[in-house]
């Protein structure tokens, strides 16, 4: 907040899992909030796994373009304060990379802020990227981060330790009656949800500290959480497990078809063999999550 009134914020990624949340998490902190979008009408429509549908009420500002192509932009930046970017991929099949979109896309948000002379940048990127630096998803989360630092913005980095989005793929497999995991399972891991991660980064943004890891309240193997899962929809427990030597050779064989699914495949084969366990940020269980999704996916069709 400024003593003018409450600061500007751009959200950019606000059809995303998390820019859902953070629209929400800006707006409810006292932020003037411009959303940038390439479909308004996605805006209003609930997203996959929880993320929330927005109203008009939740923004005070829709700027339409393509962060992709910066000659949409014009005007994005008057008058703001401050940016937010979740921008990235995670479901979308334009078939771009990880290089195009993740980092690119960033970089065209960056310039454009810097040319501005907005204050400052919230960025979200992945804890424990040091690890696994030789994923490209990670080489272009940590590529913005250097730009970001040399840009002269001020700048904030959040570190979350997985999406509760990503084990809505766990309750799925578990509702089909089989759930399938990369390596044994018994990596550990504390994602958090979208609305904490959304309200650290509120905290981030106002904080003092560059950059914060974020965890969610539980700690467990991925085994365990896909026992989780079969427990809330009420299943008997089937898991087959992909050993990583086939994994491996089944990435090779993608990439050779899709360097973009390929990329893809490899980030996930990796979590699969890695812990990812951060400070507990959030609040909601990884149990209260699934129980959310089983009550949603027991609504009437059109029912909210």
């Amino acid at each position: 907040m400024t003593e003018n009134g409450p600061q500007r914020v751009l959200i950019a990624g606000a059809t995303g899992y998390l820019g859902k949340f953070a629209v929400l998490a800006f707006k409810r902190a006292g932020y003037h909030v411009r959303v940038l979008t390439r479909d308004e009408d996605r805006l209003y429509l609930p997203g996959p796994f929880t993320a929330p549908a927005l109203s008009r009420e939740d923004m005070d500002e829709v700027f339409v373009g393509k962060v992709a192509e910066p000659e949409t932009l014009k005007g994005l930046m008057v008058d703001i304060d401050w940016v937010f970017s979740s921008v990235g991929i995670s479901r979308q099949r334009d078939g771009l990379t990880f290089e195009q979109v993740d980092y690119q896309c960033n970089r065209n948000l960056i310039d454009l802020a810097t040319a501005a002379e907005v204050k400052g940048f919230t960025y979200v990127s992945m804890q424990g990227a040091e690890n696994i630096m030789q994923l490209a998803i990670t080489q272009a989360h940590e590529k913005v981060v250097a730009e970001l630092q040399q840009s002269g913005l001020q700048v904030r980095i959040v570190r979350p330790c997985g999406y509760f989005s990503d084990m809505g793929a766990l309750y799925d497999m578990a509702k089909s009656g089989r759930a399938y995991l990369v390596g044994d399972g018994s990596n550990k891991m504390s994602p958090i949800h979208g609305a904490d991660l959304a309200r650290v980064c509120v905290e981030t943004t106002e904080g003092e500290k560059l950059e914060v890891e974020a965890g969610g309240p539980d700690i467990m193997t991925q085994r365990e959480a896909a026992l989780l899962a079969f427990d809330v929809v009420g299943k008997p427990a089937k898991i087959t497990v992909i050993p990583i030597w086939l994994a491996r050779g089944l990435v090779q064989l993608i990439g050779l078809l899709s360097t973009q699914f390929g990329d893809l495949a490899e980030f996930i084969v990796t979590a699969g063999e890695i812990d990812g366990v951060g400070p507990p940020r959030g609040k909601m269980t990884l149990q209260e999550y699934f129980m959310e999704l089983h009550a949603a996916a027991d609504l009437p069709t059109g029912a909210s």
